[in-house]
């Protein structure tokens, strides 16, 4: 049997589990300022705060929704890392 060696003070911990947790190390995957709703599981990260807007819960950014002529739903980003409104 092989003893190896394993240091738990490396492990982050951190309140957010599953691709919130990704996305908490990884924030340079949310810098997409415009995603395509299929569906409702596509936006079970994210807190309706009114009828056309959303809060995204591990990372606080504010999200627009919006439906297309077409019908389909996209929720957009509405500012930019910096605080920055991000134009449409």
């Amino acid at each position: 049997m092989r003893d190896f060696d394993f240091d738990l003070g490396q492990i982050e911990m951190t309140s957010a589990v599953g691709l919130d947790a990704l996305f908490q190390r990884e924030t340079h995957i949310l810098n997409v300022a415009r995603v395509k709703v299929a569906s409702l599981k596509d936006i079970h990260n994210f807190i309706r705060l009114s009828s056309d807007t959303l809060v995204h819960k591990s990372t606080r950014d504010l999200w627009a929704l919006k439906k297309e002529g077409d019908g389909n739903y996209f929720i957009e980003r509405l500012f930019d890392d910096n605080g920055d409104p991000i134009k449409s």
